[in-house]
């Protein structure tokens, strides 16, 4: 009887290059990746004709360092106008207080907070606020795309601090921003 002294012909099986085409396919994706990571921009070095560029969308983080803006009865009674005009002043102080562009910076989130009387219930207020959505939205482009929540309340915290909304009719609109640029160090547990 023949020795084979450990050495035996294995069987050669569908699964031994099972694992070869795994580690390929891997391979390839791997390169088709890479290669659509690289963005060109500028002159190509050679023939001093432009390139084709490739633009990016900014990638924006959201602040949790909200701001309110109140919106009294005064303003809300006078319409879409003065409403659009007390919100984008807020906003654009707001932006420029934190040393950011308006090319940075835009509204990510913002809450309507409808205020209530002594003789109703916080659901009034919300009620109230829900209903004022549609024209807060359309009074500028600022709010276009950002998603609008309410809620009712006499007074609220707003970046730590108390902010009181007042009675019904009156409004404040709690604004988060969204923010294109270094990654922000923000307290976010106030």
């Amino acid at each position: 009887m023949p020795s084979h002294f450990g050495f035996r012909r294995r069987r050669s099986s569908g699964e031994d290059g099972a694992g070869w085409i795994y580690a390929d396919l891997f391979l390839a994706l791997t390169v088709v990746g890479l290669g659509s990571a690289i963005i060109t921009s500028g002159i190509a070095l050679s023939s001093g004709t432009p390139a084709v560029t490739t633009t990016t969308q900014p990638t924006f983080q959201l602040s949790c360092a909200e701001f309110g803006i109140k919106l009294p009865n005064q303003i809300m009674e006078r319409g879409r106008a003065a409403i659009g005009k007390a919100i984008e002043s807020g906003i654009a102080a707001e932006i420029k207080d934190r040393g950011w562009s308006e090319e940075q910076a835009k509204p990510g989130l913002v809450i309507l907070a409808g205020g209530f009387s002594s003789s109703e219930q916080p659901g009034e207020g919300d009620q109230r606020a829900q209903g004022k959505v549609p024209s807060v939205r359309s009074s500028t482009p600022l709010l276009n795309g950002v998603e609008v929540r309410t809620i009712g309340a006499t007074s609220l915290r707003v970046d730590g601090e108390r902010v009181g909304v007042g009675g019904a009719g009156s409004y404040v609109l709690i604004v988060y921003l969204v923010y294109s640029g270094e990654k922000l160090e923000e307290n976010c547990e106030k």
